[in-house]
């Protein structure tokens, strides 16, 4: 169906994405040429209105060309509103002006409310419906109207795409769980408080830098409680000391606000640990919970193996004892654990007794060294999000195996149950999203720590110059869909977010990226020395070639047309360029196909850009076990950029270097001006392609 909009009708493919399967059935039976008509007739009407405006095109006699203009106009003026309207319309058209016509043909084309009445008044104004003139003034106006219709397709467009998020919210179906329904006492409790409002979450671990694929979350959760006038925490799930640090705390709740979100409430699974130990007292007590003494080998054998635990059937108030005792300090870590007791031989293999505490001896971002025991991510989580009465808990598809855990633990705590839906984990081309893997690559030193402008870590992007509206473009753009963690979306669909925004926004600048001073004999008493970049020049011309080359006339834009006499070399490098000026005249200029960009000596200052290009050379660097393997070793070139020098440069500022890409200031150390390449042109990605 999109190849027939696409190929036949030429429809815009934010406009075809939205056709739903009737109005798509109905296209099916238009031949191309009423497809052209669709064509020109479509807008941002709704559903109806097009479904109308297809039947009517496939109805439509050359008889009734003349009328199609206003028809459509008194459809979008709301004077026809069902295709009983527009078959009165048609036949007091057919009846008025020509009874011949087989008006009722026309019936069910077009479909809003305005035909009606304007068909009825103009029969008022004119006793032959339409004269000439009045059909010459509507086809004037017709293309305007036109014209309308597209601003306003384009400025409903963005709010149209953020809108298939937040409600796709209340179009979840996840799988079944009978223990995921709430008791109504327990509903109507959670609805007193709520008041009816979503309440939803973003709950990132504080152990590294949040990256891209946190985006989709933050964009679904904020965003949604935003646009249904609703809830949204911003939860710290700090249940691992051992690799949480204040820093990632404070940097979260950065990129957080960076997106321009207030959460509600700033919350830590810390803040609930009285509450959460409690729970684990009860769970023992009630003979769900046991202490283990297995190591962590012996515990997945048993596991993997359906077998019990040994001390599966320990004495409850002995596990009490030691419960409180790990709590206390008295035992070391990796000694005890304590298991829930659910089914160690259940199908799910997160059901076999899972681990819900154990012992850790090491400093606490928040709580300092209050704590001994620390929860377990999987118990803590569904209570936290019970505590907070979250109504939709959404998080990434490897966790959909962990609902039964999720919902079991809440039933056998008899707290409220919130709903749970998962989505598929963002995984993009040539880059790699996972914080454990960009942590071993700042150890190795393959990139410069986590605001690496190459890393797809929220830091780096900013480093590198995106902004949040281009990233929540990207976001709306690859939606929320639900069919796996292995599709990997094109980084491109990311660059070319940034580079529509940045060609509204970013000024042009001259720049020469690898400079190379020539002089210009201007006449014989008169040098003119300017920087041309190193691309433009080449010893051996090709017929592809437009730059400088021996014996080769090209033209210095806005300047003049010069002659390449000889190029001179010095250690294989270009030395000196011998170049004549031929002529000034515009007419000259404008003939050859050769435009070099360039800056006078005098009137430019010497900065450094980073050149970025993509992290891996394969494009799911995730799937190799060694990945560091494809690491681009060329991810990264310094050059020396001529900038000119009468323009006030500030750190955060974004220019479009001619002919080369968008840039932004990266940092002024000394007066010196260091750049960021954002992304580069599409003109010039496919000259490199090439």
């Amino acid at each position: 169906m999109q190849y027939l909009l696409r190929h036949y009708i030429r429809i815009p493919h934010y406009l075809y994405s939205q056709f739903t399967p009737s109005i798509a059935s109905t296209l099916k039976n238009l031949s191309p040429s009423q497809l052209t008509q669709f064509n020109q007739l479509i807008s941002n009407d709704d559903e109806k209105k097009l479904k109308l405006i297809a039947y009517l095109v496939q109805k439509l006699k050359p008889g009734l060309i003349p009328y199609k203009q206003i028809l459509l106009q008194q459809i979008r003026n709301k004077s026809i509103e069902s295709n009983q309207d527009l078959e009165y319309a048609i036949k007091l058209i057919q009846k008025i002006q020509n009874p011949e016509f087989y008006l009722n043909e026309y019936i069910n084309t077009i479909k809003e409310k305005r035909i009606h009445s304007c068909i009825i008044q103009i029969n008022q104004k004119y006793p032959g419906l339409c004269s000439n003139e009045q059909l010459i003034k509507i086809k004037e106006q017709f293309p305007e109207c036109t014209q309308e219709m597209i601003i306003k397709l384009n400025q409903n467009k963005q709010n149209q795409s953020k809108q298939q998020i937040y409600e796709k919210i209340q179009t979840f179906t996840p799988r079944d769980i009978p223990e995921q329904h709430n008791l109504p006492e327990q509903l109507e409790k959670h609805k007193c408080i709520t008041q009816g409002k979503i309440v939803l979450r973003f709950p990132p671990e504080p152990n590294g830098y949040l990256h891209l694929g946190h985006v989709r979350s933050i964009r679904l959760n904020f965003y949604s409680a935003e646009q249904l006038n609703g809830y949204c925490y911003l939860r710290y799930d700090d249940t691992n000391p051992a690799n949480e640090k204040q820093i990632y705390i404070d940097e979260i709740e950065h990129n957080v606000k960076w997106f321009g979100h207030k959460p509600t409430h700033i919350t830590y699974a810390s803040d609930y640990f009285p509450f959460i130990f409690d729970c684990a007292i009860k769970l023992i007590k009630d003979n769900k919970a046991f202490i283990c003494e297995q190591n962590r080998d012996e515990m997945k054998e048993y596991r993997r193996n359906k077998q019990p635990s040994p001390y599966r059937d320990r004495d409850i108030d002995e596990s009490l004892r030691i419960f409180n005792e790990m709590q206390e300090g008295k035992h070391p870590e990796s000694k005890y654990t304590l298991r829930l007791k659910i089914d160690y031989q259940h199908a799910n293999p997160t059901l076999r007794d899972p681990v819900i505490y154990r012992v850790l001896y090491t400093q606490h971002p928040k709580s300092g060294d209050k704590w001994k025991v620390y929860p377990m991510y999987d118990f803590a989580h569904c209570i936290c999000d019970s505590l907070e009465n979250i109504t939709h808990s959404l998080c990434t598809l490897e966790f959909e195996i962990r609902r039964e855990l999720y919902y079991w633990i809440l039933t056998n705590l008899n707290l409220y149950k919130p709903f749970v839906y998962e989505f598929s984990r963002l995984n993009v081309s040539n880059n790699m999203l996972s914080k454990r893997k960009i942590g071993k690559m700042i150890e190795m030193g393959i990139v410069n720590g986590w605001d690496d402008p190459r890393l797809l870590t929220l830091a780096g992007l900013r480093k590198r110059g995106y902004t949040p509206q281009a990233i929540n473009e990207f976001i709306d753009q690859v939606s929320v869909p639900r069919g796996g963690n292995e599709q990997i979306i094109s980084i491109k669909i990311l660059e070319n977010c940034i580079r529509k925004e940045l060609e509204k926004t970013a000024p042009k600048i001259m720049a020469i990226l690898n400079p190379i001073l020539i002089d210009v004999e201007i006449d014989k008493n008169t040098i003119k020395q300017v920087y041309v970049q190193q691309d433009d020049v080449k010893l051996v011309s090709n017929p592809d070639f437009y730059g400088l080359t021996p014996n080769k006339q090209v033209c210095l834009r806005f300047f003049g047309v010069i002659l390449c006499e000889d190029i001179i070399l010095e250690n294989d490098k270009v030395k000196y360029i011998k170049v004549k000026l031929i002529s000034t005249d515009i007419n000259e200029r404008k003939k050859l196909k050769g435009q070099i960009n360039w800056l006078d000596k005098n009137d430019c200052i010497t900065a450094t850009v980073n050149e970025y290009s993509y992290l891996f050379d394969t494009e799911n660097p995730a799937e190799i076990q060694e990945f560091w393997n494809s690491f681009n070793k060329n991810s990264l070139q310094i050059y020396d950029v001529k900038v000119p020098k009468q323009l006030e440069y500030k750190v955060g500022d974004r220019f479009q270097f001619e002919r080369n890409g968008f840039y932004i200031v990266d940092s002024i150390k000394d007066g010196h001006i260091y750049f960021n390449k954002i992304v580069g042109l599409v003109e010039g990605e496919k000259k490199n392609l090439k």
